[in-house]
C-alpha cells in the first residue's frame, strides 16, 4: 500500500526518509542535498514554504518528491514499482491543486511521473528539457594539470564572478538577472563554496554545493570562451574533487549534461565514473 506522507519541515522529511536516501546517496545527491539546506534555512529559496513529500510503503519509505518555489518536482529513486508509486504521486499533487512546471529525476522515475502527469492535463505535454548523467568519484585519477592553482574566491572577485554565472546559467538554458547573479556569488563567497583557477588572473571556476552527510556535489563548473581548450576546467575540478575527498568526504557526485561531450570527457579523466542517468521534463503547451 502506497501512501504519501507530506512535511511541514525538512528535519521532519530527514527523520523519515533521509536513511532511505542514504542508500544511494549519490544519485539522490539533489533531493537529499536540497533537504539538508533547507533543513538549515527553511527559507533558502524564498518565503515560499518548499513541498516535502516522502513516499511510503507499508509505512517504511521508498521514496521522496520535493519541490521548491517555481521549480520543477524533484524525485528520487524510487525502490517500488515506479508505476505505481507516480500514479499515487500524481493523484496527491492533484488532490491539493499543485501546479507542477516540470520534474526532474532518475530517468525512469522522471519518465513515468511526466507521462502520468500530462496525460490528464488537455492540452500540455513533456517537453526533455535536459538529459543528465550522475558521477560519482571516490578518488581522484593521475591526470595532468594546467598551469595555475586552485584557490577559494573572494570579495575582490565578485564582480567578474557576477559576470560568469550569469553566463553560466545561460549557458544551461537558465539565465538569471544580474541582482540573483550577485546574490548566488556573495553566497557562495560567504559559504566558501566557490573555487577559482588561478593562472595569473582567474580562468576558470566550480562550485561545491548541497554537502549531505558522507558526500558533496560539484557544479557550476564554466570556463569562459577565451580560456577554454587549455585544460583550466580540468585542472579545476581535479584539484577540488581532490581536496574535498582529503579533507572530509567519502565521495563527490556530479551532473553532466549528456548534449556537452566535453564535460563528460573532463569528469572521467577525473576519475568519476557513472551511475545512472537522469531527466529533466518542462511540461508545455502541446503544439498540435
Amino acid at each position: 500500500m502506497i501512501e504519501i506522507q507530506p512535511h511541514n519541515d525538512a528535519n521532519e522529511l530527514i527523520s523519515l526518509s533521509g536513511a532511505y536516501l542514504e542508500l544511494n546517496e549519490s544519485e539522490n545527491n539533489l533531493p537529499i542535498g536540497l533537504a539538508y539546506r533547507l533543513a538549515k534555512n527553511p527559507r533558502y529559496y524564498g518565503p515560499e514554504s518548499p513541498l516535502l513529500l516522502s513516499i511510503l510503503e507499508q509505512s517504511r519509505a521508498v521514496g521522496v518528491a520535493m519541490m521548491t518555489p517555481r521549480r520543477r518536482l524533484i524525485l528520487s529513486r524510487f525502490e517500488t514499482s515506479v508505476e505505481v508509486a507516480t500514479a499515487h504521486l500524481t493523484r496527491y499533487l492533484r488532490g491539493i491543486d499543485t501546479p507542477i512546471p516540470g520534474v526532474t529525476g532518475p530517468a525512469p522515475e522522471a519518465q513515468a511521473f511526466s507521462e502520468r502527469w500530462t496525460e490528464g492535463i488537455a492540452g500540455v505535454s513533456p517537453k526533455v528539457a535536459t538529459r543528465l548523467r550522475v558521477f560519482e568519484a571516490r578518488r581522484v585519477a593521475d591526470a595532468p594539470l594546467s598551469p595555475g592553482k586552485l584557490r577559494l574566491a573572494n570579495i575582490s572577485d565578485q564582480p567578474l564572478m557576477i559576470q560568469w554565472i550569469a553566463a553560466f546559467s545561460e549557458a544551461i538554458g537558465e539565465p538569471i538577472d544580474p541582482d540573483r547573479a550577485r546574490s548566488n556569488v556573495e553566497q557562495y563567497t560567504e559559504d566558501k563554496q566557490l573555487y577559482i583557477w588561478d593562472d595569473g588572473g582567474p580562468v576558470s571556476i566550480a562550485t561545491e554545493t548541497r554537502p549531505t552527510r558522507n558526500g558533496t556535489t560539484i557544479s557550476t563548473v564554466y570556463t569562459p570562451p577565451e580560456h577554454r581548450d587549455k585544460g583550466y576546467a580540468t585542472s579545476c575540478v581535479w584539484s577540488l574533487t581532490k581536496q574535498l575527498l582529503s579533507e572530509r568526504y567519502s565521495f563527490c557526485s556530479l551532473y553532466t549534461d549528456l548534449s556537452n561531450p566535453t564535460s563528460n570527457s573532463i569528469y572521467t579523466k577525473v576519475g568519476y565514473m557513472p551511475l545512472g542517468d537522469a531527466l529533466s521534463f518542462d511540461f508545455v503547451p502541446s503544439t498540435n
